[in-house]
Formats: C-alpha cells, sequence, structure tokens
C-alpha cells in the first residue's frame, strides 16, 4: 500500500475514491456517528447523582414509601415517550416522585428547578446551566445547548413548571424537536399543553381499605415513617393506626400534609393531631431550616398555586369552596354566577382552576376541592365580602332543585331524589346556613335532606333535624306542615307512635287552615297511615277518602293513584277482596302512566298481599319481585316484599328459601325499627307454621348467614335464587375498635354520640364504620345494625306505618 494512499477512518480500509470520502461504506460512516455521540453524550452529559454537573440529581437523605404502581408506569412510559409531565394538586408529591423515577433510569438525568426562576427569558440559560453549557464567541446559549444535546441520550427534570408554564412550553417544545435523544420529564400544577406532552396526574397517596392490614397503605407507612424519624420509638397499636388512617384520609392521603402532621410526634399525639386537624394551617408547620418555603407549611404550599391565579380565577376559587364534598359544573355555576360572571364564563374560569389542580374531578362530571385547598379557600371567602351572596346563591339553587320534593301532596319523581342524593353534602351546608340566620328556606333544603337520608337509614339523625327546623322563628305554615308530617311519619316508623300522632294532629290542624290543598292531603295521607297501622280501618278510610276527593280536585293523577293504593289496602284487611281488586289495578295503572315516583314499589307490594291471599302464588310473586326491583335504592320498602316472596315462596313448599328470606327481612327491620301493622305482621308469622321450620338450632344457623348478606346478595337471593354463601366469622375479621363502634351502631347511637361516648371525633368515627363496612360487605348503617345486633331485629310491641 502506497504511503499516500488514505484509509477508512473506521476500519483502515484503503478508500476506493481517495479525494472525496473518509469511509469505505455507508455501515462505517455510522459507526464513526454513533462512536462521537457516545463521546459527546459522556463528555457532557451527567453520568450518576451527587456529581460535580450543577444539575446532577441530588442525593436524596430521607427514605421513599410507596408509589409503586406509579413509579412503574412512569418508567415504563418514558421508554415511549419523550415528554410526560406529572400534574398535581400542591404537596402531592410530584418533585419526589420524578426524582425516583429519574434516579432508577440508566440514562443520565439532569435536574432543572424552576420555583425561584421568575423570567421566562432565563429558562433557556437556566437549562444549560444545569448541563454545564456555556455560551461561547459566535453562537447563542440556545445553539450551544442544543448542539450540546443533539446527538446525546439524557432526561431532563423540569420541576415546578407552573408559574412560567408558556415559556417553558415554547423551550421543551423547540427542544425535543432539535434533539432526538432527549426526554423531558416534567412537574407542574399545570400542563405545558403542546405536541407529543403526556399527562400524568397524581393523586393523594392511596388510603387504608377495610380489608387490609393498615401499614399496607403508603399513606399511613409514610405518616409511620415519618413519625420514627422524629421518635424512634414511637409505637404501633391498632387504635393509633385507626387514628393514623383517619388523619391520612382527612388529609386526602397529601405526602406534604401527612409528613408534616408526623413531625409533630412526639410532642402531640396521633389523636390529639387529628382532633386539631379543624385548624390544619396552623398545625400544619415545620421548623426545618432548609427546604423549599412552601414545603415548611401546608398553607404556602397552596398560597403558591393562590398565587398564580389571575382575579377573575381566584373570586371563582373562594365561591367554590362554599361546596362541600363533590359537585356537579351546574353546582358551580350556580354558586359563582352573577351579575358580574356569565356561566360561560364560570364555565372557563372553573375549567382552569382544574388545569392548575385547584379542583379535581371525582367520577364521571363531577368535580370537588381536596379538603385542605378548599379550607383555604373558605378563609379567602370570609375576609372577602363575597360570602353571604356566595351562600345565597347556594342556597338558591338547592331549594329550586329541592321543590319538586315538597310542591307535589304525597309523592315526588324519583329523578330529583337521586340528584339532590350526588349534592347531599352541599345541602347540609345550607341547611346549617340558612338555620343560623332564620332563613325560612330551611324548611324545604330540610325535607329534602331528610327525603335522601331516609333510604339509607339515617332516621333519627333526619328526626333530629325536623325538630331543629321546627323550633326556627321564620317557617311558612304549608311548610311546617310538611315538616311536622314528616316528623311525626319518622317517629312513627321508629315505634314512637304517641310522639308520631302527635306531630300528625298538629299538621292535620295547621293544614286545615292554610286553603293549601297540598299539605292538606300529605298530613291526610300519613295520618291515614298512623290508623291502618293501628288498625282503626274505619278512621284510615275516612282520611284516605278525604285526601282522594282533594287530590282529584287538583288532578294529579299520581296524587289519586297513591290515595287508591291506600284504599285498596284498607279494603285487604277489611276481607273486601273484590274492591280492593279494582282499586289496586286503578292504582298500577294511574302509577306506569305516570313519572316514576317511589309509590310503585308500594303498590306493587300490595297487589303482591291481594294475590296473596286470593292463592295466586304466581302473581303474588311477580307483584312481590317487582316491588324490590322499584324499591327506590332504599331500605324502607325492601323488608316488605321480601317477607311477601317468603310468604310466597312457604305455601310453595320450599321451606328454607322461605326462612332465609324471612331472616334477611328480619335483619333490615330489626336495623331501622320498620315495624310493619300488626295486621301485616300478624299474617307473616302465622304463615311460619306452613313452612316446614327446622329446629331452633337451623334457624339460628340460617339467620347467622342470612346476617353476613349484603344488600346486592340478599337482592340476588331473592330474585335470582342466586346463594352467596358466606365465608368464616365476620364479627372474627374486626378489630377492637371496629367492634366497638359496630356495638354502637346496633344500639341506635349517631356518629356525634358515638364519638362523645369513645372520646375521639366524628370523623374517625366515620372512618371506623367505612371500614366496618367493607370488612362485613355491608352497604348501609342499617346493615351495621342488623349485623351488629341481630336479636333487636325481633318486633316490639310498638306498631307502625308500611312502607
Amino acid at each position: 500500500m502506497s504511503s499516500a494512499e488514505r484509509c477508512c477512518a473506521v476500519c483502515g480500509k484503503v478508500l476506493a475514491d481517495q479525494q472525496r470520502v473518509r469511509y469505505c461504506s455507508n455501515a462505517c460512516r455510522q459507526r464513526a456517528y454513533r462512536k462521537r455521540a457516545t463521546t459527546a453524550t459522556r463528555a457532557t452529559i451527567p453520568a450518576a447523582a451527587n456529581s460535580d454537573i450543577p444539575g446532577a440529581l441530588p442525593a436524596l437523605v430521607d427514605s421513599f414509601v410507596g408509589r409503586r404502581p406509579e413509579i412503574e408506569r412512569l418508567t415504563h412510559l418514558l421508554g415511549q415517550r419523550r415528554l410526560i409531565t406529572l400534574v398535581g394538586p400542591a404537596g402531592v408529591g410530584k418533585t419526589r416522585l420524578a426524582l425516583e423515577v429519574a434516579g432508577r433510569l440508566p440514562q443520565p438525568a439532569v435536574l432543572v428547578e424552576l420555583d425561584s426562576l421568575d423570567d421566562g427569558d432565563r429558562v433557556t440559560q437556566v437549562v444549560a446551566g444545569a448541563f454545564g453549557v456555556r455560551e461561547l464567541p459566535g453562537r447563542t446559549i440556545s445553539e450551544a445547548l442544543f448542539t450540546t444535546l443533539r446527538g446525546a441520550r439524557a432526561l431532563l427534570v423540569l420541576d415546578n413548571c407552573e408559574h412560567l408554564v408558556d415559556a417553558t412550553a415554547q423551550f421543551v417544545d423547540l427542544a425535543l424537536r432539535r434533539c432526538r435523544g432527549l426526554r423531558v420529564l416534567a412537574t407542574s400544577r399545570e400542563a405545558l399543553a403542546i405536541p407529543g406532552e403526556l399527562v400524568f396526574s397524581l393523586d393523594g397517596l392511596p388510603l387504608p381499605s377495610g380489608e387490609s392490614d393498615p401499614m399496607r397503605s403508603d399513606a399511613v407507612r409514610l405518616f409511620v415513617d415519618r413519625a420514627r424519624e422524629r421518635d424512634q420509638d414511637f409505637a404501633l397499636d391498632d387504635d393509633t393506626l385507626g387514628q393514623i388512617a383517619a388523619v391520612c384520609a382527612e388529609l386526602d392521603g397529601s405526602p406534604l400534609a401527612i409528613e408534616l402532621a408526623a413531625h409533630r410526634i412526639p410532642m402531640l399525639s396521633v389523636d390529639v393531631i387529628h382532633a386539631r386537624l379543624a385548624g390544619r394551617f396552623e398545625l400544619l408547620t415545620t421548623a426545618h431550616r432548609t427546604g423549599k418555603a412552601r414545603q415548611r407549611s401546608l398553607r404556602q404550599a397552596i398560597d403558591w398555586s393562590h398565587q398564580l391565579l389571575g382575579p377573575d380565577e381566584q373570586v371563582v376559587f373562594r365561591r367554590l369552596s362554599v361546596l362541600s364534598g363533590t359537585f356537579d359544573l351546574d353546582t358551580a355555576i350556580a354558586v359563582c354566577a352573577d351579575d358580574e360572571f356569565r356561566p360561560e364564563q364560570v364555565f372557563e374560569l372553573a375549567f382552569r382552576l382544574q388545569a392548575g389542580s385547584l379542583i379535581t374531578t371525582a367520577g364521571s362530571s363531577r368535580l370537588r376541592m381536596l379538603e385542605s385547598i378548599r379550607l383555604y379557600a373558605r378563609q379567602r371567602l370570609d375576609a372577602s365580602p363575597d360570602g353571604t351572596a356566595t351562600h345565597d346563591r347556594l342556597t338558591s339553587w338547592l331549594t329550586e332543585l329541592a321543590q319538586p320534593l315538597v310542591g307535589a301532596p304525597v309523592w315526588f319523581p324519583l329523578a330529583a331524589q337521586r340528584r339532590l342524593e350526588g349534592l347531599i353534602d352541599n345541602l347540609l351546608v345550607a341547611v346549617r346556613w340558612t338555620a343560623s340566620t332564620d332563613d325560612e328556606r330551611n324548611a324545604v333544603l330540610t325535607v329534602a335532606t331528610v327525603r335522601c337520608w331516609m333510604p339509607k337509614g339515617f332516621l333519627t339523625e333526619g328526626r333530629k333535624l325536623l325538630r331543629a327546623a321546627l323550633d326556627l322563628v321564620h317557617v311558612r305554615p304549608e311548610h311546617r306542615c310538611l315538616l311536622l308530617t314528616y316528623a311525626g311519619y319518622l317517629a312513627t316508623v321508629q315505634g314512637d307512635t304517641h310522639e308520631g300522632v302527635t306531630y300528625l294532629a298538629e299538621a292535620l290542624a295547621l293544614a286545615r287552615t292554610t286553603g293549601d290543598p297540598v299539605p292538606l292531603i300529605s298530613a291526610l295521607y300519613t295520618m291515614g297511615a298512623v290508623c291502618q297501622a293501628t288498625e282503626r280501618l274505619a278512621d284510615a278510610e275516612e282520611r284516605f277518602t278525604e285526601a282522594l276527593r282533594l287530590a282529584e280536585g287538583l288532578r294529579d293523577e299520581t296524587a289519586v293513584a297513591m290515595m287508591l293504593e291506600r284504599l285498596a289496602l284498607t279494603a285487604h284487611w277489611k276481607s273486601e277482596l273484590d274492591r280492593a281488586d279494582e282499586l289496586i289495578t286503578g292504582a298500577l295503572r294511574r302509577l306506569r302512566a305516570g313519572p316514576v315516583c317511589h309509590g310503585m314499589s308500594l303498590a306493587l307490594h300490595t297487589a303482591g298481599t291481594i294475590a296473596l291471599r286470593r292463592g295466586q302464588l304466581a302473581a303474588a310473586e311477580e307483584f312481590f319481585g317487582d316491588s324490590l326491583r322499584n324499591a327506590p335504592a332504599s331500605w324502607l320498602e325492601v323488608p316488605f316484599a321480601l317477607e311477601g316472596l317468603a310468604m310466597a315462596a312457604g305455601r310453595r313448599g320450599d321451606g328454607e328459601r322461605a326462612i332465609r328470606l324471612f331472616c334477611a327481612a328480619r335483619n333490615i327491620r330489626g336495623g331501622d325499627r320498620l315495624y310493619a301493622e300488626p295486621a301485616w305482621r300478624r299474617q307473616v308469622e302465622g304463615s311460619l307454621g306452613d313452612w316446614g321450620v327446622p329446629d331452633d338450632d337451623e334457624i339460628a344457623r340460617i339467620a347467622g348467614e342470612v346476617s353476613r348478606l349484603n344488600r346486592e346478595q340478599v337482592v340476588a337471593y331473592a330474585l335470582h335464587d342466586v346463594w352467596t354463601a358466606p365465608s368464616g366469622s365476620a364479627g372474627q375479621r374486626l378489630g377492637e375498635d371496629e367492634q366497638e363502634v359496630a356495638t354502637l351502631v346496633a344500639a341506635g347511637l349517631t356518629n356525634p354520640e358515638i364519638a362523645a361516648r369513645l372520646g375521639v371525633s366524628v370523623r374517625t368515627v366515620a372512618y371506623r364504620l367505612h371500614r366496618i363496612r367493607t370488612k362485613l360487605g355491608l352497604r348501609t348503617r342499617q346493615d351495621v345494625v342488623a349485623w351488629g345486633d341481630p336479636a333487636r331485629s325481633t318486633p316490639p310491641e310498638e306498631t307502625s306505618v308500611s312502607p
């Protein structure tokens, strides 16, 4: 080979073209390119955390707890996507998670913290400094940065982009286009909103579920970990774990808030921390001398987000704080819209708040504020002149939604009740506010709240709310009639017939003075039901007949149907079966032609009762089954339908099915103290002898199995004969604190009464009750009552109305 011959720069082979090329083939050209890229990367990109490179990942000094699914998911996604933005509210742990993920990846990573930067034009300069890139003569800093990164494979972690979101978005968009090997993991309370971005929403840490050990919860483990940093001897028992779980739940699983709470150990015990969370902004601070200011207190963390809002966004933000629990967009608009803000403006501003993680989604088409953020906004509202007007708008909106529940005699559309059930927390806010101002709208809101509570078995709470409303001064006579009627009904349903009759007599007398037929029809109907329950059938028929004439005068076919149903049942008890058939047929015809309402289940049950009396078993079973299907998510009507199906099964010779259904109804009825009128009870209990009843031990076994079924399992068995055998003893799975609460619930105590008895907060009682229901597979409070005290399922001597 001649010394003048040129060779391939990669493999050394003599080049065919001695003038124009450096490589013998495309393969060698690619090898040379990869070598240059690798060399550039090694020379300019930090290879490990804690190196001398300005932007190297910091060495973390505390342990990382939880977030395993998020870490795995983000690690996978970063292998596929070039831009991921972690989005979430203040204190949710976006930065910590980003650093944990970046530190586990094989490629070099650089951290750029933007929170102290107040000039968007300097984003490129700060990123370049983190990579160790300096501006050179004849080149801008961006050209120098992109030249360095062009052949490199690196991860850029951009932390806290929200206050410079526009400038950051422009930089990231350009950088990703210019540098093929670059990937970006950003943290922000608002998405960058550029092409190719994958938004990864981060919520609070998972809270404990009822069936698992609380220490399996990331939120609880974080509290314990940080508490033991403060007190190495921090001891755990079941009660302490329950209190920690309640603290974590009240803080919505926010890592920052949980850590700040744990920093109060050992100065404060967990139960004291929990009790002081009402003043969380004063409690949740830390004396750490290092770290960012917004991470030293919960208030400062939320302040950072609030300061980024425009004036209009701040107004809507604080107005939304009157809403508790979940709400829909219509309710948000109703609360915020006024002469200053049109509905479409509120929609846009609420969308911006959601984009900025100050309100979060809570299921399909529903929103909520995390409790700490809501309390912060509420303090802002209370300090503004806007508070009274905002509460008034909420009250007006809910009063309008509640009108269908009080505007018609006796009946109401189920759709209206279900709409309000989704706003029950806000109904209570409005009830408390109107009570404090003696606002006459309190009566309508109270009735609506009681209607929403009744299907869930909160009858004692409903009676207390009604008594409080009756004590107010400014109550319109027709509304007072409604309050008295509901108070009388609930008292009678719970076996307090004397109080019930007293309330109803006052309601009836007042209704006759108003000149309004609606409250009079309601009072007559309910008083007639009480007379029917106490077997004064002539008095009952008189009340129902008068109410029927009034309903016919209003041409309200659904109200007419409700009266015909009661008259049909009265005729049945008087053994006038032909007349009963005629009346119930007319009632069902009208109900099927009208709006869906709660009276359908009742009428179908009466039709089944009449068919059973006539020996028409197939028809009776169909009617009772349809009654159960139409029971509006309530236990009030359910036991009657179950007992009807039990009697039909007994007559068919299926004694075991009859006993199971009877026991299920008895558990429900005992839990709610919903006792049927004596005639119905005698009919049910009189049929027991026809069921081939086994010995007492076998009945006790069946009753024990049935008591551990949840609502869905009971209904599946009743309608489809699908029996779910309970596994194990549910009671053995309850902790001591849970068993204590279950016992007190079974004794009829309310949550505040239980809290006072045990010396804990109401929120702790509610959390323990949630755990109990989850462990036992129960849906409602009355299920817990029935499970906790089966002895109470034996009906006492008091009588009450039918559903």
